[in-house]
């Protein structure tokens, strides 16, 4: 079997444990969230209480304890990172923010704290990315404090720290302004503009939520209504360059998903209220076109790539998190693609994912890569 190189669209940053507590300004210096170590291995503080422990597999004990701040102190440099890649033998990592400490952050109301923290997080991720900038691609983290801010950081993070990507937390313009209004078409037309991919990952009308079960049910995740608002709400039509990233480990749910959204929306030609700017498009033409999406341990998903489009499914190890098999990605991997042709192992490996964030130059994909599907037609 060819051994094809993987680099994954998905894994989760381990921040510096006094990240916070260095850049931030003195005003905040008692607030500023740290990792203190405790007898059960370092966990989040912020004003002094515990705010909960960050969810990282252990490089060595696979989990078995937490680390220490000094072990994620050397995890959260360039070295650090390059080293947990070797281990788990992948090339290069799109590396996401972790959940744990962001919810504590978002709870203090602070909108001049919170932003602060955004912005500190997002220079320190510019930073670790000019470490290895071939092998790590860098996700910048979106204040949830309304347009004006959300824009603004989407603007700096992208022209200035050169971040290839932003995750939102919620709306652009609140968790009550839903994607498709108006009050959001700045950050839309922002993320267009300078061709910055924009990941969901949690439903976005929700601040904070509760942790999700280790073990869930397969099945849509919580966040695809937000993904049909974007459609309904026709920002693709206003933004036909902007993409949006669904960052979940599964794709199984995709095909079927779709289909009934289509057949719901021809069934309710006379009476629904919404038009897509495109008549001779469904609703999943959208969302296969628009949408790109990171699978991991999900044989079903894969065997629907020709469905979802070959052009818009990516591998992610989210290592090195209790939701990944590090350091065994390889091996999960070849398991779920060993019979399929080398060309769509390597899509699936490295192509998508570096054409989508232009990875060592890679070219963009042409208009016939990503309109490349196979669509089902309702009569």
């Amino acid at each position: 079997m060819t051994a094809i190189n993987i680099f994954s669209a998905a894994s989760n940053v381990t921040e510096a444990p006094d990240l916070w507590a260095k850049k931030l300004p003195q005003k905040w210096s008692e607030l500023s969230p740290r990792l203190v170590d405790g007898n059960d291995g370092a966990e989040w503080h912020l004003g002094g209480r515990p705010c909960g422990a960050p969810g990282f597999r252990h490089p060595v004990n696979g989990g078995r304890y937490r680390p220490t701040s000094e072990e994620l102190s050397w995890l959260a440099s360039a070295d650090g990172r390059l080293w947990l890649q070797s281990r788990d033998d992948m090339v290069g990592e799109v590396l996401y923010p972790n959940r744990e400490i962001w919810s504590a952050i978002a709870a203090t109301e602070d909108r001049d704290f919170i932003v602060a923290c955004h912005q500190v997080y997002n220079d320190w991720m510019a930073e670790l990315v000019s470490g290895a900038p071939e092998r790590i691609v860098g996700i910048a983290k979106i204040p949830p404090t309304g347009i004006k801010d959300a824009t603004e950081e989407l603007k700096r993070a992208g022209e200035k720290l050169k971040l290839k990507g932003a995750i939102l937390d919620v709306w652009p313009a609140g968790v009550e302004a839903e994607g498709g209004l108006p009050e959001s078409d700045p950050f839309w037309e922002c993320a267009a503009a300078l061709g910055i991919p924009i990941s969901i990952h949690r439903p976005l009308s929700i601040l904070n939520d509760e942790e999700p079960p280790l073990v869930a049910a397969g099945g849509p995740p919580p966040f695809s209504y937000d993904m049909n608002a974007l459609v309904y709400g026709n920002v693709f039509d206003r933004y036909p360059s902007l993409r949006v990233v669904v960052k979940d480990t599964g794709v199984g749910w995709a095909p079927s998903g779709f289909e009934a959204l289509d057949e719901t929306y021809m069934r309710m030609q006379g009476s629904r209220t919404i038009e897509l700017g495109n008549p001779d498009l469904l609703p999943s033409d959208y969302l296969r076109r628009f949408f790109w999406f990171t699978v991991q341990d999900d044989s079903f998903g894969i065997s629907t790539r020709k469905v979802l489009g070959k052009a818009h499914m990516m591998y992610a190890s989210f290592a090195n998190t209790f939701a990944s098999v590090w350091p065994n990605s390889r091996q999960l991997f070849e398991q779920l693609t060993g019979e399929l042709p080398n060309s769509d192992r390597e899509d699936l490996a490295s192509n998508v994912v570096s054409k989508l964030y232009g990875v060592n130059s890679a070219t963009d994909f042409t208009a016939q890569e990503i309109n490349d599907y196979e669509r089902h037609v309702l009569l």
